[in-house]
């Protein structure tokens, strides 16, 4: 006998895999809403050199802070299952130079001193994020969906858990082909 928890129509609101993206792109749309009044009050406002100071400080601690984490939470509980399969290989490696190129704009943003620079940065970070972020809704999550043996209701559970700086149970993989050295 299945139990009633367990029935569901795919591809409705009751599919475990739709609730599934619902949870990825909230984290990810709460990501955009937050980040894009940061940058405007940095971008489009013309302040003076304390109020640009602290709209720089306050936006390089956002990206810092909740934007890398969000890089790595995508990272750990998306990419990783993802990576390993020869249909998405090639995605999260772009997915993935993606991601580094917005940690390198995060850490200049966090080095300049340059208002105007600052302005230029802080766009492009927030249209690669965008995009970054549209892609994995577009492509990446089907195709994680598609994966025999991938559950994406499972993945959305982890990634919400590395959001809220929490850490996943993973099992320690043994290399027995290799040798430890104490080097």
């Amino acid at each position: 006998m299945t139990l009633t928890s367990e029935v569901f129509i795919q591809a409705t609101e009751t599919d475990p895999a739709v609730q599934a993206r619902a949870v990825i792109r909230t984290g990810q749309q709460r990501l955009l809403a937050a980040l894009r009044p940061k940058v405007a009050m940095l971008t489009e406002l013309e302040l003076g050199a304390d109020a640009r100071e602290a709209a720089l400080a306050t936006l390089t601690h956002f990206c810092t802070g909740p934007v890398r984490r969000h890089l790595h939470a995508t990272d750990q509980a998306l990419y990783a299952p993802a990576a390993g399969s020869l249909e998405t290989r090639l995605l999260i490696s772009a997915l993935r130079t993606a991601a580094t190129a917005l940690d390198r704009d995060i850490d200049t943003l966090t080095r300049t001193d340059n208002a105007h620079r600052a302005k230029i940065i802080a766009q492009s970070i927030e249209a690669h994020l965008a995009t970054h972020l549209a892609v994995e809704q577009a492509v990446l999550l089907p195709a994680l969906a598609a994966l025999p043996g991938v559950e994406l209701a499972t993945l959305a559970v982890d990634f919400a858990t590395l959001l809220d700086d929490g850490r996943l149970d993973r099992s320690v993989v043994l290399d027995v082909g290799g040798f430890v050295t104490d080097d």
